[in-house]
């Protein structure tokens, strides 16, 4: 049953994307710096058999969303992923390390698309706290990359622009830069293998905020001795 709720709120998600179409000038920049990390950071999705389109949303409080389209992705098993962007990122100037590590973050989910089942995705959305932590852990994923710079820059850029009722709700759903400092913090005071324990430990249950990192961190280190 879980798994026909996870399609059937695929299917929404997708379908309600409407596919309105950027400016030349603006795909060509958000397409520039998705072939880069394709190339670098994302090599999972790399393959000539993945298509990417890029398309214009508008809504204040999101600046890109990551989905596939619905029907060659599902029935013909085609590879056709999608990037939502809100133009407004291009009117509010927003910084190259910053959009890097927003793309970062919504390629993640298009390696979930690719690497997972899309219903195994679509069950993660269906509550507000896993929806919530499968976000956090996306972000976590992004620093593991070694894109942490890159994240808090884009949050510095983006919390400027939200609503104070918005600021707060991202600080909840999202990584903040304080988290993301802690856990790079963490990560320099570890071994290989101990990094490895952890990365393992936080993305399979992401903490939902900076005392619940801390508290799982020094019980990390507690069961290391």
């Amino acid at each position: 049953m879980k798994k026909i709720v996870g399609l059937v709120f695929l299917l929404i998600f997708s379908l309600s994307s409407y596919a309105a179409s950027l400016s030349k000038e603006h795909e060509d920049k958000v397409r520039g710096i998705f072939d880069y990390m394709r190339k670098t950071t994302h090599t999972s999705l790399k393959t000539k058999k993945l298509s990417m389109d890029f398309y214009k949303i508008d809504n204040p409080n999101y600046f890109m969303e990551s989905n596939f389209h619905i029907f060659p992705r599902l029935f013909l098993l085609k590879k056709k992923y999608r990037i939502g962007v809100n133009p407004l990122i291009f009117k509010e100037n927003i910084p190259r390390d910053a959009l890097l590590g927003v793309m970062a973050h919504e390629l993640i989910h298009t390696e979930d698309y690719e690497n997972r089942t899309v219903i195994g995705v679509g069950l993660k959305l269906l509550n507000k706290k896993s929806k919530r932590r499968y976000e956090r852990s996306t972000d976590l994923r992004v620093v593991f990359k070694g894109l942490g710079h890159h994240l808090i820059q884009y949050k510095i850029w983006q919390y400027s622009l939200l609503t104070p009722e918005a600021l707060i709700i991202k600080k909840k759903e999202y990584l903040t830069p304080e988290e993301i400092n802690f856990v790079r913090d963490a990560f320099e005071k570890l071994t290989l293998d101990e990094k490895e324990l952890l990365k393992k430990k936080w993305i399979k249950k992401t903490p939902l905020n900076l005392n619940e990192f801390k508290k799982s961190y020094f019980i990390f280190l507690e069961d290391l001795f």
